[in-house]
């Protein structure tokens, strides 16, 4: 009887192994087609993100949240994701799906990675608002400053507030405004200035272009432009410039930074770095000091009568330089000689030129953004930065032993700039004949940028009519649309 019931047992538990072993082949099978897929998709994207490499900018934003791609496991390839902070520049070469795009932090080093696209950070911030609120911590959306952990795959800045977007669209290369040490239209920084811009321009042959802006910049701000009813009432207060000259110029910059050349603007109107700080340009703002009123003084009393008439609106612009936070800079030119000021300027743009410029981007035979003349430049140039650290990119110490040291050494500068204005004027005079207008206009902007109603009559007065005449005649070497 037992024999029986073995018998009739033991076929039955061998159907049943024999039943399980598909079941058992074809999740195996199941995972490895997955596994195959997954590592045949990771291969395209890696290539596609090599191919990456040798694509010119798209086009460049400036990041208000942080993100740990690190922490981030759905990246097309694992540990590609870029790390940033809030704050940084991302050049955006291509996209790539819905949810990443291919680019690169701006930095010196800097390689081409994978970027969340900003749908992908807003799910991801809702995802983790679930989170909180699933966990009984539903005022974790509305905090209003990041904590110090960076655990998770992207900083709680993303929290910070509602409705601000993680990118704003910037120029590829952020453009250069100079700025002091007084205002613009009057002859002690007219000429500080250009004989910044001469330097640069020579030194950077090639890899810069120069123009000068005379639109009111300041009106540019995102929310204006963005906004046709905010638009309509700017347009009926102001009679400087219209929001239409002010679109126009805020487009040519953008189409001049796609060449990734250094950009820099002569912009009239633009005296103070608060003036720009709501806009869409993300300058490098570039503060020429002289941190002795005692000097400035000095310098404008030494440009003659017609600028001692208007020493007070200068010295007033000037210390309302003075009290910024220097953080508000990029870089602040204290320095007593003019040689030291612009070998300071150029080791911080050499510095952001190679920060710019991803060797595979400017080796590769597709890059059809940059010029082969710039590119030649920057190999020929021994970069300035290599030397060490010898100068942060924004210095606060300042340099002026004496007053009466000081005003000789400024001296020295402003006749610098006057041989080197002379020299350039005698070499150029035939190659540009349409040359900048001789003097900016006075009256743009000191109102709304010092806030002194002071200011409006002392430009107000008949003597204004002469000051013009006899103010330092301000030709350029290039013309306005250089580009």
């Amino acid at each position: 009887m037992q024999s029986v019931v073995v018998s009739q047992l033991q076929p039955q538990g061998s159907a049943d192994s024999y039943t399980s072993r598909p079941s058992l082949d074809s999740d195996v099978s199941l995972e490895e087609d997955r596994e195959g897929v997954k590592r045949e998709v990771e291969n395209q994207a890696q290539q596609q993100l090599e191919k990456a490499k040798h694509k010119p900018v798209a086009f460049a934003v400036r990041t208000n949240v942080s993100y740990c791609g690190a922490l981030d496991e759905e990246c097309p390839v694992q540990g590609s994701a870029i790390n940033f902070e809030a704050k940084d520049f991302l050049h955006i070469k291509e996209k790539y799906s819905n949810d990443w795009w291919i680019g690169r932090l701006v930095k010196e080093g800097g390689d081409i990675a994978f970027i969340p696209s900003p749908q992908r950070l807003e799910a991801i911030r809702l995802k983790q608002e679930q989170k909180a609120r699933q966990s009984g911590n539903p005022a974790i959306s509305n905090r209003r400053s990041p904590p110090p952990s960076l655990e998770r795959p992207f900083c709680e800045t993303l929290f910070q507030a509602e409705h601000i977007p993680p990118y704003d669209v910037v120029p590829s290369m952020r453009p250069v405004v100079l700025v002091g040490p007084s205002l613009k239209g009057y002859e002690v920084t007219d000429m500080m200035q250009k004989a910044l811009f001469d330097f640069l321009k020579h030194r950077f042959d090639g890899r810069i272009s120069i123009t000068r802006v005379t639109a009111d910049l300041s009106l540019a701000k995102r929310s204006v432009l963005n906004n046709p009813g905010k638009r309509a009432i700017i347009e009926r207060s102001t009679t400087r410039s219209s929001i239409a000259e002010v679109q126009s110029e805020i487009e040519r910059i953008f189409e001049l930074a796609k060449s990734l050349q250094l950009v820099v603007l002569d912009a009239d109107t633009i005296n103070h770095p608060a003036q720009l700080a709501k806009t869409s340009l993300a300058p490098i703002i570039v503060y020429v000091k002289v941190s002795s009123p005692k000097v400035l003084q000095r310098l404008i009393k030494s440009r003659g009568k017609s600028q001692v008439k208007h020493l007070n609106v200068q010295m007033m612009a000037a210390d309302k330089l003075v009290q910024c936070p220097p953080e508000l800079f990029d870089v602040i030119l204290d320095e007593n000689q003019l040689e030291d000021a612009c070998e300071h300027l150029a080791e911080y743009l050499e510095v952001y030129w190679r920060a710019t410029h991803h060797p595979s981007h400017t080796l590769g035979s597709q890059n059809i953004m940059t010029p082969s003349t710039a590119i030649s430049g920057m190999q020929n140039e021994t970069p300035l930065g290599e030397r060490g650290n010898e100068r942060s990119p924004v210095e606060h110490d300042s340099l002026m032993q004496s007053d009466e040291a000081s005003d000789a050494s400024r001296k020295t500068w402003t006749a610098s700039s006057q041989r080197s204005s002379r020299h350039l004027e005698d070499e150029y005079s035939d190659a540009y004949t349409d040359l900048y207008q001789p003097h900016r206009n006075h009256n743009s902007g000191l109102h709304s940028t010092n806030g002194h109603d002071s200011q409006d009559r002392l430009l107000e007065r008949d003597s204004e009519h002469n000051h013009n005449e006899r103010n330092w005649q301000r030709n350029r070497p290039w013309a306005k649309d250089s580009y």
